[in-house]
Order: structure tokens, then C-alpha cells, then sequence
């Protein structure tokens, strides 16, 4: 992160970024500040009327018509004040909801927006509490902190210059025990700037521990563990356990003696005032005045202290916001010529996941011809998932060209590539929505009879039949209430209701049983029937058939042709198809079958 980016400016001035995300929603923020600030100075106005009452009722005689006007003027100030308390929680909480969602929606479009190298650098967990929690911050900060801030800065400043003017000498010791509880707070705050940052970072951690740990629930319970014996986050929980006990044993004895000196003004203002008054230098009503109103001077700086804290835990959160929209979105033109055909071509393409890092391919250049189906195969790790992921530039090319129908897939705009595309992968990914919101996913205007065609035809019609609500069944998160093989009948079924020119597929029964396989096969068969298919196989028996079948090794071409044409000549594609023939007769208990899912996988 640059010195000068969004984000750093952000993290060292986090009320000019919150100034930023605040938008078109500023004069509501202000009006809720003003506001509150009203209400604040109307709540001192019972103040100033205690201390006139002491001088109307000590009168010879008492002047109790003053004193009933008095009381009504408290009693008028007091429910003016709740009606601008009320005005100023509305207009500020309108404000918080109304920025909460524009960010969301701004952080959704941008995510959507971004290359996926950008999710590389970041896990699951710390965007989590971005989008959560770092925003539920904010909110909560505009909507209370924020005109309490304003409050607490303009009233103290307005009443200590009342005072002021009302009697210096006690005004300055209204404010003696100040000093001595700011130097308090300075100390228990010396290092709260690193100590958010450790709880962030903590925060973060234990936001992807708990992900990990509710995705793989049934790993976790297969082997017997809890979440006490789960490692990490039964780590991480322990040390936001510690850091809490730190921090408070760090800062606390800080804070508590900011607020006992706050709150210990009369112990000066008493015997202050009484000498004063005795000597004939301070009339009574200045003297309840300071008595009843001196206190509340330091107690609101109390409040101004708080709302400084709050600003700092908000800067971290706002820094990792302003990160997140300041990210360069995936570049895509905005016009570009049509592909002239539906051929897949790489020149020269290589690529590493992070600048610096190794590369995973390197100079790979061949040729997927249209209407045609080319494999790829090769050992674990060749680089054959992520070549495909690179024509949907779900990953861009570091050099050299992807190109569809000739033209590089970086300069047509991404609603035009993705029209023409079709994938199913290996892991499928179903959202926690009915079966036909899943379906229609690739064609929202999709008509029940086009849905009904492209199940039949991938063989999911059947068992979406047998589903309680059949279409309208909901499939919980990650479509957990199907089997593996349904599930990747169903991403199938997706890609025919799409009806994209070209296919791309990553072994698609690597992991069906022998039924859902044969059924997987044919739906396959009708998916691939006129269209260009770039295909990873694990199984090679599948893509024996293949009219161009490349075989990639340590991320480069190692080389290309049928699978009649390898065999002859290709001693990696020959050692595969052995490992492959070979795993078909093996079985278990066999001592002399090799490691086929090292060589083959």
C-alpha cells in the first residue's frame, strides 16, 4: 500500500474518510449534530435555573412567582430538549442506515468488480468483517457517536466561556482537576493505536477460523473434535481472552483514574466557593451555579474523550474500506470488435499468482479449435484449472494473449466474453435459494419450458421431480441437501439453459460415484453436441476421444495431438494412461498398485 493511497490517508485522518463515505447524506449528519448540540445546551438551562431560584427563595420576602415562572422555563426547556433528542436520533440514524447501505451495495459492486488476484491477498475472514463488522462500526459512529462528538466538543467550549464571564476564579477551578485527567487518559491511551491493531488483526483471524471451522463441521466431528480442540480458533479465542486482560490490565487503572479526577471538581469548588462567598466576593446564585454546573464541565469532557476513542477504533476499519474501493477494477473495454469464430487460442501465455512469485505457467501456446473438444491433461499441479480459468479471466495472463475468435479476451468487454462462455467446475457452487433460482442464474428471462428441456437434457429432471417442492425446493447453503452428483447435474443443466458457444469444464465426475458418472457422461455428451470445449481430464478414458488433447507438465506444453498420436510418442501421456489403466483393475488391499492418485490426479 502506497504511502499516499486512499486507505493510508484514511488510517491518518479517519474523520476526513468518514467525511468521504458520508456523501449525499452530510446535511442529514449535520442536522442531527446540530441538533443534538441544541438539546445538550437546553439540558444545562435547569442548571442556571436552580441557581436563580436559590436567590428567589432566600429573598426577604421569597419571590415565589419568580420561582414558578422558573420552574415552568426548566420544565419548558426540558421537554423542548427531548423533542430535539428525538429529532436528533431520527435524523442521525436515518443517516447511519441510508450510508450503511450505499456502502454495502458499493463494496458488493466493487467485489464484483475487482480481478479475483485481489481475493489472493485477502481471506474470507477479513473481508467478512470488512463488509460486517467495519461497516456496522461506521454506522453505529454516525448514528451515535458522531453528534455526541460534536456535542461534547461545542458545549463545554460554550458553557466554560459562560463561566468565564460569570467568575474566573471559580470557572479556573472548575477546571483544575482537568490537567491532571487528561495526563491520566494519556497514559492508558499511549498505546491504544497498536492495541486496535492487534485486536483487529485477532478479529480477523478469528472471523476465518470460525468460517473454516463451520465449512468443515463434518470433518471436525468425524475426528472426534471440538471447538476447544479445533487449533486455530480455539487459539485465537484464547488470545482474545489474553489481549482483553492485557489491554485492561494495560489502560484500566488509566480510565479509572480519568473518571474519579473527572468526577472530583467539588472537591475544589466547595471550600473554593464558601471562602469566596463568605468574603462577600461571590453572590449565592453564582455560587449554587458553580456548585450545580461546575461537575457537568468535566463530565463533558468525558464524553468528548469516549468520542475521540470511538473515532480511533473506526480508523483501522475505515483504512480497510477506503482499501477495498480504492482497488483497480478488472479493466474492460467498452467497444471492441466481435470474435470472427468461437475458437480458443493462448500465445505465449504465462503467469504467477503474485508479482514476484514463481510462475505456474510459462510460454504455453496452442490452439482449441471451434466446435471442437480440446483436453487438457497432465500431472497435479501442471497448471491445467488454471488455464481455463484464464479465458473468463477469472486470472489474468502475466504474458502473452488469451484470444477468443481472435480477438484477446482483454479487449472485449466482459458482458460480451461472458456471453459466449459456459463453465462447469470440479466444486460446484449452489446458492442457499430454490432449484430454479439456481437454474435461471444463466438466463433470468429463462421460460419454464427452456428450464424443464436443459434438465431433462442433463438428466437432473428426474430427481428435481422427487424434491418436495420440486422447483421451488430451497437447497440450504452450498445446496446441502443434494449429493455431489446431483449437484453437478444441476451446474450442467446451468450451462444448457446459457446456451454459450463455448464450453469449459474441469473434470466434471472426478469425484461421482459409478451411476451419477454414467448419468454426468451424458449429460456432458449433450452439453459438448456443436459447441468449442476446453476440457480438463483427470480420468483419461473420458477424453480419449478428444479431436486435440495437450498434455502440460511443470506449467508448459510438454506436447499436443490425439490421443492415438501421444501414445506413439509422448512418454509423460504414456505413463499416464498406464497409471490410468492400471487404476482401473486395482483393487483393495492390492500391494503392487501404485501411487495413482500421486501421478494421475
Amino acid at each position: 500500500m502506497s504511502a499516499d493511497s486512499p486507505a493510508t490517508r484514511a488510517q491518518e485522518r479517519p474523520l476526513r474518510g468518514l467525511g468521504a463515505l458520508l456523501g449525499p447524506q452530510g446535511p442529514l449528519v449535520a442536522g442531527a449534530a446540530l441538533a443534538s448540540t441544541l438539546a445538550a445546551a437546553l439540558a444545562l438551562v435547569p442548571f442556571f435555573v436552580v441557581a436563580r431560584m436559590a436567590t428567589s427563595i432566600y429573598a426577604t420576602p421569597p419571590d415565589l412567582d419568580a420561582v414558578r415562572a422558573l420552574a415552568l422555563l426548566a420544565a419548558g426547556a426540558l421537554a423542548l430538549r427531548y423533542i430535539l433528542v428525538a429529532a436528533a436520533n431520527m435524523l442521525a440514524h436515518v443517516a447511519a442506515f441510508r450510508i450503511l447501505h450505499d456502502l454495502r451495495v458499493r463494496l458488493a459492486k466493487k467485489l464484483g468488480a475487482v480481478p479475483l488476484s485481489f481475493f489472493s491477498r485477502r481471506g474470507a475472514g477479513e473481508l467478512k468483517k470488512t463488509l460486517m463488522d467495519d461497516v456496522n462500526q461506521l454506522e453505529a459512529f454516525v448514528a451515535h457517536h458522531f453528534p455526541d462528538a460534536v456535542t461534547a466538543l461545542v458545549v463545554p467550549l460554550a458553557t466554560a466561556i459562560s463561566l468565564l464571564w460569570i467568575d474566573w476564579r471559580m470557572a479556573l477551578a472548575s477546571l483544575v482537576m482537568a490537567p491532571l485527567a487528561v495526563m491520566a487518559m494519556a497514559v492508558a491511551m499511549r498505546e491504544v493505536g497498536k492495541a486496535h491493531q492487534q485486536w483487529n488483526a485477532l478479529q480477523s483471524r478469528m472471523n476465518r477460523s470460525l468460517l473454516e471451522y463451520l465449512r468443515g463441521i463434518h470433518v471436525i466431528k468425524t475426528f472426534g473434535l471440538s471447538a476447544r480442540r479445533f487449533s486455530d480458533l480455539s487459539s485465537s479465542i484464547e488470545e482474545g481472552l489474553s489481549w482483553m486482560e492485557g489491554f485492561m490490565r494495560t489502560n484500566g487503572r488509566g480510565y479509572g483514574a480519568f473518571g474519579a479526577l473527572i468526577g472530583s471538581s467539588l472537591v475544589v469548588l466547595v471550600p473554593m466557593g464558601g471562602w469566596l462567598y463568605t468574603r462577600g466576593t461571590l453572590s449565592l446564585e453564582s455560587l449554587v451555579l458553580f456548585l450545580v454546573l461546575g461537575p457537568q464541565l468535566l463530565m463533558s469532557m468525558m464524553r468528548l474523550m469516549f468520542a475521540w476513542g470511538n473515532a480511533d477504533r473506526i480508523q483501522a476499519g475505515n483504512a480497510r474500506i477506503q482499501a477495498i474501493l480504492a482497488a483497480p477494477d478488472l479493466e474492460t473495454p467498452t467497444s471492441a470488435a466481435r470474435p470472427s469464430h468461437d475458437g480458443v487460442a493462448f500465445r505465449g501465455v504465462s503467469f504467477r499468482y503474485e508479482d514476484g512469485g514463481p510462475e505456474v505457467l510459462r510460454d504455453v501456446s496452442f490452439e482449441a479449435p471451434a466446435g471442437k473438444v480440446t483436453a487438457l491433461v497432465g500431472p497435479s499441479g501442471a497448471g491445467k484449472t488454471t488455464l481455463v480459468r484464464l479465458v473468463p479471466r477469472l486470472w489474468e495472463a502475466t504474458n502473452g494473449a488469451v484470444e477468443l475468435g481472435g480477438v484477446d479476451v482483454r479487449a472485449l468487454p466482459l458482458d460480451q466474453l461472458l456471453s459466449h462462455l459456459s463453465m462447469v467446475f470440479q466444486d460446484v457452487f449452489l446458492f442457499h435459494g430454490t432449484v430454479r433460482e439456481n437454474l435461471r442464474l444463466a438466463r433470468p428471462d429463462a421460460t419454464d419450458a427452456q428450464v424443464d428441456a436443459a434438465c431433462r437434457a442433463a438428466r437432473a429432471y428426474d430427481f428435481i421431480q422427487a424434491l418436495p417442492g420440486k422447483y421451488d425446493t430451497l437447497l440450504g447453503e452450498r445446496g446441502a441437501r443434494l449429493s455431489g452428483g446431483e449437484k453437478q447435474r444441476l451446474s450442467i443443466a446451468r450451462a444448457l439453459l446459457k446456451d454459450a458457444p463455448v464450453l469449459l469444464l474441469d473434470e466434471a465426475t472426478a469425484f461421482a460415484d459409478p451411476e451419477n458418472e454414467a448419468r454426468i457422461q451424458e449429460a456432458l455428451s449433450a452439453l459438448c453436441a456443436g459447441r468449442t470445449v476446453l476440457v480438463v481430464a483427470h480420468r483419461l478414458s473420458t477424453i480419449a476421444t478428444a479431436d486435440h488433447i495437450v498434455v502440460l507438465d511443470g506449467g508448459r506444453v510438454n506436447d499436443q495431438g490425439t490421443h492415438d498420436e501421444l501414445l506413439a510418442r509422448c512418454a509423460l501421456y504414456q505413463q499416464l494412461w498406464r497409471s490410468h489403466t492400471e487404476a482401473l483393475d486395482w483393487s483393495l488391499g492390492d500391494p503392487g498398485t501404485p501411487d495413482v492418485q500421486k501421478e494421475v490426479v
